[in-house]
């Protein structure tokens, strides 16, 4: 077969803008401009390093969001943005994961992953990670996540009231 000089034979065309999923939260659509890329992946998800964030279906300004994988439609965590002015987590501790992953104070975010508790016989319940949070560098779209230190208390499951 012949091909241009430079061309590349298994290119399929120009990359989309954006990606179509079906998600758990039915079919949503996620630009690629704006996605984070996780050079590591995440804890137990080691292989899935792009990620978009959303606002719940019917729902703004919620305090929470909705983190797709955008290569895995079925993968997805309900996140919460964490308040750099809260003192739950130490602005040290915090400070100290940003100059690991080189991101600047400015330029920084957090997310923390919310798991939903539903026993058998009692409500609802929801705690976030402290412990491992989410740092996002958001000049430059990528994020880790990022064990904070054992002296600092942070549990895997700080319950939200």
């Amino acid at each position: 077969m012949a091909t241009e000089k430079g061309a590349n034979p298994t290119a399929k065309g120009p990359v989309p803008s954006a990606v179509k999923l079906t998600t758990l939260f039915g079919e949503r659509e996620f630009a690629w401009d704006k996605a984070i890329y996780f050079p590591a992946g995440l804890k137990g998800f080691p292989d899935h390093n792009v990620f978009a964030l959303a606002s719940f279906p019917g729902e703004s300004g919620n305090a929470f969001l909705l983190m797709q994988c955008l290569t895995e439609p079925e993968l997805a965590f309900i996140v919460a943005p964490y308040n750099l002015e809260s003192d739950t987590i130490r602005p040290e501790h915090l400070e100290q994961g940003f100059g690991i992953h080189g991101i600047k104070k400015e330029d920084g975010a957090v997310l923390l992953i919310v798991t939903l508790h539903k026993p058998d016989d009692g409500p609802v319940s929801m705690s976030v990670n402290l412990r491992a949070p989410i740092i996002i560098d958001t000049a430059r779209q990528a994020a880790y996540q990022h064990h904070l230190p054992e002296v600092g208390g942070y549990s895997f499951h700080h319950v939200l009231s």
